[in-house]
């Protein structure tokens, strides 16, 4: 009898784990009935750490994957949104390529989500995203850099290389962090949003400039961005308000 009473207890709990499986992975989005409307997600102003991380999901409101990176040419316009698939928080997943133009943008109950017009099935079945052909980078030899500070537009970018990257000045001086980038109307990346000052992080005061100010340089082997300012000219700058300066969020 109980060890009747053993295997019938077995046999629920898997049945519970399987049902709680399919019910975790399906994670569809929150829906009220209201109407939707979408849009291209090119077409308002974003920040790059509202978009870093952010769900994706299909025209039947699953959540599909996320978005683990951009890759931006040179001159900072978005081509490619790279997309996490399957894993499980974050472990074993893998990354695919989704032109950057085909993600959209619903806005339901005051919030934006992504919304893509694939499966998870069909981003599952997807090639791997392959890092060094999209950077146009060998493994060997990585980018090709000058040691003096030249202009970003020889090559494409990750954003993740410069979010979060440190500054230099001109003599090679930490004199901040990028805290944040602006993407415009066109998915085109307009400013870096520069911390400076501060301490770990706490306290830092936020400057915009263009992107297009910023330089890269060879410095012992690794690329270093570098600014044609000094941290002095950046505390003196006036602050920069992330919230007032996109229309779009989360």
């Amino acid at each position: 009898m109980l060890k009747k009473l053993a295997i019938t207890a077995s046999i629920l709990a898997l049945m519970s784990g399987t049902a709680l499986a399919q019910t975790s992975t399906t994670n569809p989005r929150p829906t009220t009935g209201q109407p939707v409307t979408t849009a291209p997600a090119s077409s308002g102003r974003w920040l790059a750490s509202t978009v870093y991380k952010a769900d994706i999901y299909d025209a039947s409101d699953n959540k599909i994957g996320t978005i683990n990176d951009l890759v931006m040419d040179g001159s900072g316009n978005i081509t490619t949104a790279v997309v996490g698939v399957g894993g499980f928080l974050g472990m074993g997943q893998k990354d695919v390529a989704v032109p950057f133009g085909d993600l959209k943008i619903s806005a339901r109950e005051g919030k934006n989500w992504f919304v893509l017009d694939r499966t998870k099935d069909q981003l599952q079945a997807a090639l791997p995203f392959d890092k060094q052909a999209a950077l146009a980078t060998s493994s060997k030899t990585g980018r090709s850099v000058a040691t003096t500070p030249s202009s970003l537009s020889a090559n494409p970018w990750l954003a993740s290389e410069i979010y979060r990257a440190d500054i230099y000045d001109q003599a090679d001086n930490k004199i901040g962090v990028v805290d944040d980038l602006v993407m415009n109307d066109s998915g085109q990346i307009t400013t870096a949003v520069i911390g400076v000052g501060g301490f770990l992080g706490m306290g830092e005061k936020n400057v915009a400039v263009p992107f297009s100010d910023l330089k890269v340089a060879a410095r012992e082997g690794k690329e270093r961005f570098i600014l044609d300012r000094s941290k002095d000219q950046l505390k003196a700058a006036p602050s920069f308000d992330k919230k007032a300066a996109v229309t779009e969020k989360m």
